[in-house]
């Protein structure tokens, strides 16, 4: 739930702070008093597209927060974890600043995440419905995304084999594609093939050679400075006057005297350790002195082969172990091709295999998908009944299609919305009240699967009147009895219905015009009421009216919770 909203500098809203409760939620205001404004904040913080737009003029940012209810979600808490971000178990703090530069920083708990994880996470936390998303309807290639999402726990286990048995058959046929393509360029290709093969192969190249051979050539170009510094060191270490022979003198007599002065036997041992230590150093560059050596010959070789190295690593822009790789695979291409009419038919023979298992997968989940449609039609039609579509008819069509990511069905919902009209396309019968009735019923037997606990509407009752928009409004406050559920909304049956009441008035402040947020008393809600029966002017009977459907509306409000809740 979205305890709290912070907003500054957003648009025409300047500083705003909200507390926000369980159930129903109403903003309401004169149009263009900026409540479009609010749920573009709202939606900032689910990663929606910024702009620098939003920023209020004058302004070097915008900034949107939101604080919610930590929910008992696993997934929710596995992704955090991942992501190493600090989990507070009360709250998660979710910050959008936008800057004027156009970039925006998000922050999850104060951990800077990007879009793709700001969105991931907070579908967890909102479920927002703007007034474009009636629209998702009417593209028939999101309905089986709808049907999926109702029967996806039927679906999921079928799916999972499905989506992976048409991955391998994906990938067989692309090969088998690709070599028939290439039926008339083989032989040429292979000529070509064979050419790079054999030119990298040529200088039998190893792992990290080049690296190697630099250091070598390194030594041999500086051999008479390394044979000045290695016999430097070897004549101060060994010479009569060395550091090896007065530190042999100094532990000598270290050990004498630690014999009558036991303070000075760790400073004897110390002492020795290091003679110890110089005198394997002695060695080890004596025997770097005998095997050090200058060959021109070996430093012409050494430098040739490297500059064929790098020859080559500029002519394929690859590094060396790029290029070992590269032969590997210019191999194992070769071979497909020189064995091409052989791989065609095993390949051929795979695919029968796999499209058999497909079909018999796919088969599978539209069954499956057939029974979810039944169950999905009643439900949408009980709905739709209660929403005073009481002659409309639901039908999920299915057609067959070519195998792709998601089964071989091609799924429509179909309608039709008055008694003795045939079935047709939503598009083409579904007026913008239908629409609104059908996602908001599509909302509701969602409602018990969709993970986040936040529902925001903005203004799905718009396009309705009268008995319907008093049963859309119940619909929503059925949702809220369970989630927090904000709605804009400009009737007076949804404002009447709420729990909770947000007034958003315009105003001039100092020669700005700026949005602030009122949070309505009991008598500020049936005047607001009053005023959207009557318009801008409040009058005695529409106010007597604003009275009787407060009255009315909290007996619905406790007989819908008692439904919901299954309590007498």
């Amino acid at each position: 739930m979205l305890i709290q909203l912070n907003i500054k500098q957003f648009g025409i809203i300047e500083n705003a702070t909200l507390e926000l409760g369980r159930g129903l939620t109403v903003l309401s205001g004169e149009t263009g008093a900026g409540k479009s404004m609010l749920l573009a904040a709202i939606s900032q913080l689910s990663g929606q597209r910024t702009s620098t737009s939003y920023i209020r003029h004058g302004e070097d940012k915008a900034t949107v927060e939101g604080i919610f209810d930590f929910p008992s979600n696993d997934n929710l808490t596995r992704i955090l974890e991942e992501l190493d971000i600090e989990i507070d178990e009360d709250v998660i703090i979710i910050r959008r600043d936008i800057y004027s530069s156009g970039k925006s920083v998000c922050r999850v708990n104060n951990t800077i995440v990007n879009l793709t994880t700001l969105k991931n996470i907070t579908s967890y936390l909102l479920d927002i419905h703007e007034q474009h998303d009636n629209q998702i309807l009417l593209v028939e290639k999101n309905h089986i995304a709808l049907l999926d999402s109702y029967g996806k726990d039927n679906l999921y286990t079928t799916m999972s084999s499905y989506k992976e048995k048409y991955k391998e058959y994906k990938t067989i046929t692309e090969k088998i594609n690709i070599l028939k393509n290439q039926e008339s360029e083989v032989l040429q290709k292979i000529d070509f093939l064979k050419y790079q093969y054999e030119e990298i192969d040529s200088l039998e190249l190893e792992k990290d050679e080049d690296i190697s051979l630099q250091e070598e050539i390194d030594y041999l170009q500086n051999y008479e400075k390394i044979n000045t510094i290695t016999y430097a060191i070897s004549e101060d270490l060994s010479s009569d006057y060395g550091v090896l022979t007065s530190l042999y003198n100094i532990k000598e007599n270290l050990n004498k005297l630690s014999k009558y002065n036991n303070n000075f036997e760790e400073k004897s041992e110390e002492i020795t350790n290091l003679y110890y230590i110089l005198e394997d150093l002695q060695y080890d560059l004596s025997r770097f002195n005998n095997h050090i050596e200058y060959d021109e010959n070996r430093l012409n070789e050494v430098e040739f082969r490297l500059s064929k190295i790098k020859s080559l690593e500029k002519k394929y822009s690859k590094s060396l172990n790029e290029l070992i790789l590269f032969k590997e695979n210019i191999k194992q291409e070769l071979y497909d091709l020189e064995n091409y009419e052989e791989n065609v038919s095993h390949y051929i023979e795979n695919q029968s295999k796999l499209e058999a298992e497909l079909k018999l997968l796919a088969d599978k989940l539209t069954n499956i998908r057939k029974d979810v449609a039944k169950e999905l039609e009643t439900k949408i039609q009980e709905e739709l009944k209660f929403l005073c579509m009481e002659k409309s008819i639901i039908k999920i069509d299915f057609k067959e299609k070519d195998y792709s990511n998601d089964g071989k069905d091609n799924i429509k919902i179909l309608i039709s919305a008055n008694y003795g009209e045939p079935l047709k396309s939503l598009s083409k019968v579904a007026s913008g009240g239908e629409l609104s009735r059908i996602m908001l019923a599509l909302k509701i037997i969602f409602s018990s699967s969709i993970d986040a606990i936040s529902i925001i509407f903005d203004e799905i009752d718009t396009g309705v009147s009268g008995r319907v928009s008093q049963r859309m409004a119940e619909k929503m406050y059925q949702l809220a009895v369970k989630s927090q559920v904000l709605c804009i909304s400009h009737l007076p049956q949804t404002t009447s219905l709420a729990d909770n009441n947000l007034l958003i008035i315009k105003e001039v402040v100092d020669e700005r015009t700026i949005s602030t947020i009122k949070v309505l008393t009991s008598k500020e809600k049936v005047e607001e009421v009053a005023r959207m029966m009557s318009g801008t002017t409040k009058t005695k009977l529409s106010l007597q009216h604003a009275l009787e459907m407060e009255e009315i509306s909290n007996f619905t409000r406790e007989e819908i919770t008692k439904r919901v809740l299954n309590y007498d």
